[in-house]
């Protein structure tokens, strides 16, 4: 569980990313999704920078069930939308098989001791991954999705969030 300022940290680069998110014309749930990417960029880095076993312990699993959440509510609300339309399909297709080796290296990660010293190569390779995951999504398949969806984001957004809520209250 992230301490008091780690959650400040946090909440304050996922604003960040959600204001970057407006300047690019983006609405509704790429809002979110760009929010929620500040949110847990600041936690992996924060991982990344300390060495301590106890920090590591603390955040792994906030990381993990918002990584999975994310991606689950995505995979399950906004790439199925990205499907239904030919120009955008490939997009999702890419998205899809991110989804696949994010979900299968945070199992890795989960069954490497936090002591071994597997653990900080195997989350260096997740923080990379996740790195090179967003900066597509931002600059690439987000601002795909809007030109497409345009007015719809708004009721995506209610679905995702209704979606990662339900799917968190079951954890």
């Amino acid at each position: 569980m992230p301490t008091h300022m780690e959650k400040t940290v946090s909440r304050a680069m996922g604003a960040a990313k959600k204001a970057k998110g407006t300047v690019q014309g983006l609405t509704g749930v790429f809002k979110t999704l760009m929010e929620e990417h500040g949110e847990v960029g600041a936690l992996l880095m924060r991982v990344r920078s300390s060495k301590d076993l106890q920090t590591r312990a603390r955040l792994w699993g906030t990381i993990r069930q918002e990584l999975l959440a994310h991606e689950k509510g995505e995979l399950a609300v906004v790439y199925p939308m990205y499907m239904q339309h030919p120009a955008i399909e490939p997009l999702a297709v890419e998205h899809n098989t991110q989804a696949s080796e994010l979900a299968a290296l945070i199992e890795i990660i989960d069954d490497t001791g936090l002591d071994d010293r597997q653990w900080t190569t195997r989350f260096d390779r997740l923080v990379k991954l996740v790195e090179k995951h967003v900066h597509q999504e931002e600059s690439e398949i987000f601002p795909a999705g809007q030109r497409v969806f345009g007015g719809h984001t708004d009721a995506l957004e209610k679905e995702y969030l209704q979606f990662k809520r339900t799917l968190l209250n079951q954890v």
